[in-house]
């Protein structure tokens, strides 16, 4: 690699020598008065001729089609522009349009961009990365990661771009477990001129999207601008039966001071409805592909089963509403202080419906028997009834970051206060259904719940979860040798109260954990060149467990724990990285070693108690190394149409301890993982892509591979490698009345139609019995859930600006 990049800096010289007129950075080339041409020779000679600067563009000149961007940040930054996101399918979700990041492993669970899916990064899970749109945390107090339902915050036609920070944030990032990282959406600003865009798409699986967005321009001359987007979008399932759908608004307003200040508003809603699937077992997806009746269906059956209702598809229904706002403002204090405050407000509603079918006279409240008239004869008697059972769940969070910023000459830095608080509620009622349909009553209609008899609501579920966090941080930075080489220093301290509150009967019904935490970072940056830059960067980051983990649930039919709350400790990470980067005429490149070491990993197993009941309980797994290598190559134009991009990641990550597990004796034994490879952890991905221009014509191509992944900890059990690979085709038409720029482009996914496990939906300790450490037999941990890769998708796409 160097001798390659040396000898691309070698051509760099001589082509320097031979053009010594260097295109700017943005690549606009600027013609002033005084340069050496005949337009500006014949303005000065024609002294009626008033004189004129001339810009003009280089169209299509983004890295690697826009896959790729030039950083310079002292850590590892990886993007993705709107020059490729607007070349990709509008139903794309935000985690397929960094599917190709190298630093990245990314799941999808359907081609309609509704349904989300999983990401893990560095050997980490979604739940280590953090999410920020427009520097606003996504559901940092929710018991899920942020990336299973970043679709529902904002439209890709409103992406600029999108960054992944593998293993490193900003010190005044609202973010507090991020271990993998952060994922950073930056949605496009204001047009200062009205105008808009629509767009209507259709294509595979009956899959339709319109999006319309309006920009007001500037308003008078207030310095006021702003836009308001709609979208919906509604795709049949590729595989399963239901309808899904999707109703979307952005709305953002900017007010700009001619002082350089500025107040950014953001708000956004989304709504959307889906069923859930089912995840099949790595047999039954290989005798499904194999032709062969899986033990299991791979679907929810299409018609209800009264003996059975759990099985029929229209029990599954899933509701999200989705509300949230920033109001992100900037003060220039002076032309040495800066003050920024970003306020911000999220609330969540999500019903996940189920069903279950129970027995009178073997129901439970927590871990008490209760009883229950199911059927409403009056008595309880051994009679079976269908029954529903809504997780209504509920996450409020909001918060405010202040911050001051000072800039000198040869240093600046920044010294704030973060404060967040964040409730979590969960409440499963068990509620009445049609015996003979299987039909769901709506889940806020108390009418239809089941009492207890004391007349409370018999309830499945019923906790809170809530936090209070206080965070204060600092950091500075020094430049020398004329802002070529830079140090920065930082320190970050992190306190968090959290609670855990469970209204059934229950050995721990609340429970209550206060953490401290400092987090200090360093960076040192070196520009050698212009086209030369070398860093070091090291953080020491912290992540609570979720209020979730505190709270003990209990099955609603044998009252048996299936959820242990835990007091855990917080899991804390060590990272380092060294990077290099090269920007040149033609090629850019980034290339970064990394280094982690983990304690205390927190990790939610599927544990075994001594009656041999499967139990749910987050731990400290113990210690992790991860080790590897991000590479990232892209050129400018190659031959004026060309734009290639290469990406490569190799890892080695192993776990550092053995994980505690109960024998089938009762007796406390540890799994032999000490030195296996995590789960969800390819040592190999890489990917290859190109864009390719020809006037009015677009194509852009991607190929991703990801290797072999565990899918146990033990690691008896794997998926095989596997292959991605996305087309777009498009082609910009002349400008007709009011349409700017008339579009037509086609995507596919999916090309050679590859069926196969695509990521793993849920891991497990040990997939088979084993001997622990102390030779007790452990029973299997039950078998890991995948993710089918989806079938071959087309979407067409008509749209234009206005």
């Amino acid at each position: 690699m160097a001798t390659v990049l040396g000898g691309l800096g070698v051509m760099e010289t001589a082509s320097a020598q031979q053009a010594p007129s260097v295109t700017p950075t943005s690549h606009a080339r600027v013609v002033k008065k005084g340069t050496a041409t005949t337009d500006t020779k014949a303005a000065a000679k024609s002294p009626d001729r008033p004189e004129s600067i001339s810009v003009t563009a280089q169209r299509n000149s983004a890295p690697g089609g826009g896959m790729m961007r030039r950083e310079t940040a002292a850590h590892a930054v990886q993007t993705v522009t709107q020059d490729y996101i607007a070349m990709q399918s509008p139903t794309s979700a935000p985690l397929d349009l960094i599917r190709n990041l190298p630093s990245v492993n990314v799941s999808s669970s359907d081609p309609s961009g509704i349904d989300g899916g999983a990401i893990s990064s560095r050997g980490l899970n979604d739940n280590d990365i953090g999410v920020l749109i427009n520097g606003m945390p996504i559901s940092n107090g929710s018991t899920s990661s942020a990336t299973g339902f970043i679709q529902n915050y904002v439209d890709s036609n409103n992406i600029a771009a999108e960054s992944m920070s593998p293993g490193s944030t900003s010190v005044g990032a609202p973010l507090n477990s991020a271990a993998a990282g952060s994922l950073e959406v930056t949605t496009r600003a204001p047009s200062e001129k009205f105008g808009g865009m629509i767009s209507g798409s259709y294509g595979t699986f009956d899959t339709s999207r319109e999006f319309l967005r309006v920009d007001s321009g500037e308003i008078g001359h207030s310095g006021v601008t702003s836009y308001i987007s709609l979208s919906h979008t509604r795709a049949e399932p590729w595989r399963g039966s239901g309808i899904s759908d999707r109703k979307h608004l952005d709305y953002r307003l900017q007010k700009k001071f001619n002082d350089g200040s500025t107040i950014d508003f953001f708000l956004g809603y989304n709504h959307s409805h889906n069923f859930q699937n089912r995840f099949p077992t790595l047999a039954n997806l290989e005798a499904d592909m194999n032709g062969t009746k899986p033990s299991i269906p791979l679907n929810y059956d299409a018609g209800p089963i009264p003996t059975s209702p759990q099985s029929y598809y229209g029990v599954h229904g899933n509701d999200k509403d989705t509300f949230y706002t920033s109001l992100p403002v900037r003060l220039r204090l002076n032309h040495l202080l800066s003050l920024s405050i970003v306020p911000y407000y999220e609330r969540s509603a999500f019903t996940l419906n189920t069903a279950a079918r129970l027995q009178e006279g073997h129901t439970y409240s927590g871990s008490e028997p209760v009883a229950v008239d199911l059927n409403g004869d009056g008595a309880v008697t051994s009679a079976y009834q269908d029954v529903s059972e809504p997780a209504i769940s509920l996450n409020q969070q909001g918060g405010v970051v202040s911050t001051l910023h000072w800039h000198l000459k040869n240093n600046e830095g920044q010294i704030g206060y973060w404060y967040e608080q964040s409730s979590y509620s969960l409440k499963t009622p068990v509620q009445k259904m049609n015996q003979v349909t299987s039909g769901q009553y709506a889940d806020n209609d108390t009418s239809t719940y089941y009492h207890l008899a004391d007349g409370s609501i018999y309830y499945a579920t019923n906790y809170l979860g809530t936090y209070h966090s206080h965070t204060g941080f600092v950091e500075d930075t020094q430049y020398f040798l004329n802002h070529r080489m830079s140090v920065t220093a930082g320190f970050k301290i992190f306190t968090e109260e959290l609670t855990g509150q469970s209204y059934l009967p229950g050995s721990n019904s609340r429970m209550t954990s206060n953490f401290v935490s400092p987090m200090p970072r360093f960076s040192w940056s070196w520009n050698l060149t212009p086209h030369h830059q070398i860093y070091v960067n090291a953080e020491g980051d912290f992540r609570a467990p979720s209020p979730e983990g505190l709270v003990t649930r209990y099955s609603l039919t044998t009252g048996a724990m299936t959820t242990s709350g835990a007091n855990v400790k917080p899991q804390y990470s060590i990272k380092e990285e060294l990077g290099y980067r090269y920007s040149g005429r033609f090629l850019i490149a980034d290339v970064s070693l990394y280094n982690f070491n983990i304690t205390n990993r927190l990790l939610t197993l599927n544990t075994y108690t001594s009656n041999n009941d499967a139990v749910s309980e987050t731990v400290n797994a113990g210690g992790e190394t991860i080790r590897g290598v991000d590479v990232m190559l892209s050129t400018r134009p190659l031959l004026h149409r060309f734009r290639p991009y290469v990406s490569f990641e190799y890892l080695h990550a192993t776990m550092d301890n053995n994980l505690p597990a109960a024998a089938e004796d009762g007796q406390m034994d540890y799994l032999r993982t000490k030195g296996k490879t995590p789960v969800m952890t390819p040592k190999v991905m890489f990917s290859i892509g190109t864009t390719y221009n020809e006037g009015p014509f677009f194509m852009n191509f991607s190929l991703h591979y990801t290797g072999r992944q565990y899918s146990s900890f033990m690691n008896d059990e794997y998926m095989s490698h596997y292959y991605t690979d996305t087309l777009s085709l498009g082609y910009h038409f002349p400008k007709i009345w009011r349409a700017q720029s008339p579009t037509f482009q086609l995507n596919f996914t999916n090309l050679t139609g590859t069926y196969k496990a695509a990521g793993v939906y849920s891991f497990s300790t040990n997939a088979h019995p084993t001997y622990g450490v102390n030779g007790n037999r452990i029973a299997g941990g039950g078998s890991p859930l995948y993710y089918p890769m989806a079938n071959f998708s087309m979407i067409g796409t008509v749209s234009t600006s206005f």
